[in-house]
């Protein structure tokens, strides 16, 4: 499918690639890893043809397709929502046309060659629009963007009206429908909230295509790629697993690496101590000429360093009070558009607290709240005593100076810091030598990730308030930051997606949804357990309750009608459970069967097979087998979705108060 050979490229200030070679078979499932800056973006641009190397080759495939997502929005905002995301695949729209003319070829044909030709394109061309769902283009789209959060009522709603992290979902959509034969994905999860990105997952975990993607999500790579390709010291290498099996075995190899080198230093000690004991004594001078040969024959095996990492602390702060935040009855609204209402917790000084909830829940807009830069529309927000607060969110990294250097932006706010203090932290950014001189302008999104949280350190505080602080950031500056936050003595409340970052570093989850709040004294882990065991309960007890057309709604409390609303909730997700099951068994079959199809089709590559005619046979029975499957599990994974997509919509009639992504404004870039 994709093969580049002995790939060279260098700037003037960096060599990137030594001779880096990489072979991509069909349905290829790979992991795209490394440091920020070590070339993992640039390797993508290398296969869109976008750059070309000093040296090497890259080869595609004839007819290759290839669908590329950037980390930021590049695209136009023309048109609604579902027109827009169908809008790349007037290809399909040729196929048919063409088809209808094909039959009425074969209708008029006179000539056998003639027909037998029109038969042979024909034939093709139909597998072509079958295989990329060209009958349910427009069904296929509504199912992709339920998927990815989207609902029923914002199918027509102009693409302008949506936050800049919602169109790149609608960017992420619009790719998918168009089924390419390679996806190359530069940070996906970015803006998906945790419902979009389990439904992501399981999408490419069906998805017929190859998949190469550059994530630093952990859970994600873990759960969708079966090859990890890292890029480091200016080499690619491969590693066969996950990203879980690859940390692993890299550290089983370092150890070994390690293990010899030791026992290398100690023959060289060995071999010099007895050089240095019989250099002057004629007796031994052959065996001394000798280990001299030896001890330069010796190549040290070289151990990987460790790359230097962001080690920091926070600056200490006095000590708050009991507490540090009070919460009563908040509320908000922004027109007719109420994002919720009376949430009311407190914080306690030193606890450290994450808070969840789908994109268009608040979150966001909770901490921006927290933070003084709105106001609510209604209850009561209190800072503690002797509260020093600061907030990180992604709209930090679009505040700085794009035509600053990265030392002069940092400088402008270090106060009575000294340059070597300032150099001294940059450097534990990986911003060091060169590079505190590079403008902020070319930065990629992980340094001014790193250089924003880099600015907010030079100020003491007891209480943060981060949104999203781990996106861009690449695996080693999240476990770094993650084992600071776990030092940290002030509070702290996080908005993330990170699943794997809020395991390690929270001891209480607050989740806002549908406008309520739920608080759990745990991690994130244990916070779904619970959550699912109550679900369940919460199911039980709403099945023996009935409610009578004699009980007057207007005489429950409040208190009492979230409760209804909450039991119909868990009612209706039981319903649509069955549904979405069935979906979930026909996506785990096409999986398989797309991983006998890959390990047959890599036979099949073999030019040994081709030498054993009756093996070569076996394997084409076997592929055509396959195929045929294949083609009944989809039929059958359609038929689900139809299902699944009508009892959506008969609960989605059913249900009040349902919320569509916010507009523009009422959420940050890539937030909710």
């Amino acid at each position: 499918m994709i093969r580049l050979t002995d790939i060279r490229l260098a700037f003037p200030d960096k060599v990137l690639y030594r001779g880096i070679n990489l072979h991509l078979l069909p349905r290829a499932r790979c992991g795209l890893v490394g440091d920020n800056g070590t070339g993992k973006t640039t390797l993508l641009r290398l296969i869109l043809d976008e750059m070309s190397p000093d040296t090497g080759q890259v080869w595609l495939r004839a007819g290759l397709r290839i669908g590329y997502l950037p980390q930021s929005w590049q695209g136009d905002s023309e048109g609604n929502l579902l027109s827009w995301t169908t809008s790349r695949v007037g290809d399909l729209k040729r196929t048919e046309k063409r088809i209808a003319e094909l039959h009425q070829l074969l209708a008029a044909a006179p000539e056998e060659s003639l027909q037998t030709a029109y038969l042979k394109e024909l034939g093709l061309l139909q597998e072509q629009f079958e295989r990329r769902n060209g009958y349910f283009l427009e069904h296929n789209a509504k199912v992709i963007l339920r998927g990815l959060g989207f609902r029923e009522r914002d199918f027509q709603r102009p693409l302008q009206e949506f936050s800049g992290g919602w169109r790149m979902r609608a960017a992420l959509g619009r790719l998918l429908l168009e089924d390419p034969d390679l996806l190359l994905l530069d940070e996906p999860t970015n803006h998906l909230d945790l419902p979009a990105l389990e439904w992501l997952e399981r999408y490419l975990r069906s998805f017929d295509g190859a998949l190469l993607a550059i994530s630093h999500d952990r859970f994600f790579l873990d759960r969708t790629v079966n090859l990890i390709l890292e890029l480091a010291h200016t080499d690619l290498r491969q590693w066969p697993g996950n990203y879980s099996n690859f940390l692993r075995q890299k550290e089983e190899e370092r150890q070994r690496r390690l293990a010899l080198r030791a026992q290398q230093e100690e023959k060289i000690t060995e071999l010099k101590r007895f050089i240095e004991r019989f250099r002057y004594k004629a007796s031994k001078a052959a065996q001394v000429q000798s280990r001299v040969k030896m001890l330069e024959k010796i190549e040290l095996v070289e151990v990987e360093r460790e790359t230097a990492g962001i080690h920091f602390h926070f600056p200490a702060a006095p000590r708050t009070g009991d507490w540090v935040l009070r919460v009563e009855q908040l509320g908000m609204r922004y027109g007719d558009l109420e994002v919720f209402r009376d949430l009311s917790f407190n914080l306690a000084r030193g606890e450290k607290v994450a808070l969840v909830g789908a994109n268009g829940e608040g979150k966001s807009t909770l901490s921006r709240l927290i933070c003084g830069i709105e106001q609510q529309a209604g209850g009561e927000l209190v800072l503690g005593h002797n509260v020093l607060q600061k907030w990180y969110s992604q709209d930090s990294e679009e505040q700085m100076n794009p035509d600053l250097t990265v030392l002069q932006e940092v400088t402008q706010v270090a106060g009575r810091r000294t340059q070597t203090e300032v150099r001294t932290l940059l450097g534990s950014f990986l911003f060091s030598g060169d590079s505190v001189d590079k403008k902020v302008a070319v930065l990629s999104g992980g340094e001014k990730s790193r250089l924003a949280v880099c600015k907010l350190l030079f100020e003491r505080s007891n209480f943060l308030v981060l949104d999203e602080p781990t996106n861009h950031l690449d695996a080693k500056a999240r476990g770094v930051l993650m084992e600071a936050l776990r030092a940290f003595q002030g509070a702290l409340l996080i908005v993330s997606h990170d699943r794997w970052f809020l395991d390690r570093v929270v001891e209480r989850v607050l989740m806002i949804e549908q406008g309520m709040l739920l608080d759990y004294p745990g991690n994130y882990t244990e916070f779904l357990c619970w959550r699912e065991e109550q679900l369940q309960a919460e199911a039980t007890a709403a099945a023996d309750m009935v409610v009578t057309s004699e009980q007057s709604v207007a005489a429950l409390s409040r208190k009492e009608e979230r409760k209804l609303r909450t039991q119909e909730k868990i009612e209706r997700r039981r319903y649509l459970r069955g549904f979405s099951d069935a979906v979930a068994a026909q996506e785990q079959e096409i999986e398989r069967l797309n991983l006998e199809l890959g390990r047959v089709e890599e036979k099949l590559l073999d030019p040994q097979v081709y030498e054993d005619q009756e093996l070569l046979k076996k394997y084409h029975l076997k592929h055509n087998r396959l195929r045929s499957e294949k083609q009944l599990a989809e039929t059958a994974w359609s038929e689900a979705v139809d299902r699944l997509a009508a009892a959506e919509r008969e609960v989605a009639a059913a249900a009040e108060g349902e919320q569509s992504p916010p507009l523009t404004g009422t959420d940050v870039k890539g937030g909710e």
